[in-house]
């Protein structure tokens, strides 16, 4: 501050120098911002904090910004700076005026200072204002932490059905061209656990369970990094692919998840039946799931432990 002071009003007597004046108070001030600043760094990569910014970033479904919003963002910045800027000048010469009115000489040292001091208010109001924001945006993160987890599903931590059916829209809408977004495909999977009722009847619930999380986390595996997983309930789930994927790869993760879930108990094999329909951009959420679902129906009719791929 006072290196900038120097700069702009060296006839006021300030210079770099003044920046290295320091006394005890200074000295005190300095080790509680170090010490403030040590603690925050510990606190926010500690594993709560990490978590928490994982689960917030997965939470904005890969919300992006556009350029146009990039820009209107640089153009409010600029606007408020502009009316801060204003401000200080404008309350600076309504001092001096009124200094004028009660009769007070205001010198051109005195007018420099009450600049200065104009200039530091705005700056210490600046700071409280960014603090303000910070916490305010930290509450509201948290309470969409909060949201965000209770839409998930408890027992095998992938996405309940209301949370996947908004990313599954969102996948419909955040597309910026709209004649790319009609030439994209995408896939669309129903997975079902063939004999689950069984499973639970003769090995238990907790058994059961095991298999369901066991399952969740063969698909989160495979397909999180092209989509999202959803349990839809009981012992069906969901999968909606809308990063690029040949036919040919689909089938090679499928192949894989099978092969993977057939060992997940060693008293019996695990096997799924799986609807997979390949749609184009945008496609209403009643056409995926009616579809879909007319897929997984063909692959239980062939005997199940098998997938069936249905094209638009």
């Amino acid at each position: 501050m006072y290196g900038v002071m120097g700069i702009l009003f060296p006839e006021s007597g300030f210079n770099y120098k003044s920046s290295f004046r320091w006394g005890v108070n200074d000295y005190a001030i300095a080790a509680i911002c170090i010490l403030a600043v040590i603690l925050s760094d510990i606190i926010y990569h500690s594993s709560f904090v990490t978590h928490y910014k994982n689960v917030i970033n997965d939470s904005e479904l890969r919300q992006h910004w556009s350029v146009k919003m990039k820009i209107s963002l640089f153009i409010i910045i600029i606007f408020v700076f502009c009316i801060a800027a204003f401000s200080t000048i404008y309350f600076a010469s309504q001092t001096e005026y009124m200094f004028g009115v009660y009769g007070i000489k205001v010198t051109k040292k005195i007018a420099q200072d009450i600049l200065h001091l104009q200039v530091q208010f705005l700056a210490a109001m600046i700071s409280l204002n960014f603090i303000l924001i910070v916490i305010i945006l930290m509450i509201y993160n948290y309470m969409k932490h909060r949201e965000y987890m209770g839409e998930m599903d408890a027992l095998t931590n992938v996405m309940g059905r209301r949370l996947f059916l908004n990313y599954c829209t969102k996948c419909q809408n955040d597309r910026d061209d709209i004649d790319n977004k009609s030439k994209r495909k995408g896939w669309f999977l129903f997975i079902d656990i063939d004999w689950f009722k069984q499973i639970n009847d003769t090995l238990g619930h907790t058994v059961g369970d095991e298999t369901l999380k066991q399952i969740a986390e063969s698909l989160k595996n495979i397909f999180s990094s092209y989509g999202a997983v959803d349990r839809v309930g009981g012992d069906e789930f969901a999968v909606i692919i809308n990063e690029k994927m040949t036919k040919e790869q689909l089938e090679e993760q499928l192949k894989k998840f099978l092969l993977d879930i057939s060992t997940i108990l060693p008293e019996r094999t695990v096997s799924c039946s799986i609807g997979v329909y390949h749609f184009g951009f945008p496609k209403s959420q009643k056409e995926l799931l009616t579809r879909t679902d007319d897929a997984l129906y063909k692959a239980k009719e062939k005997g199940r432990a098998c997938y069936v791929i249905l094209d638009e």
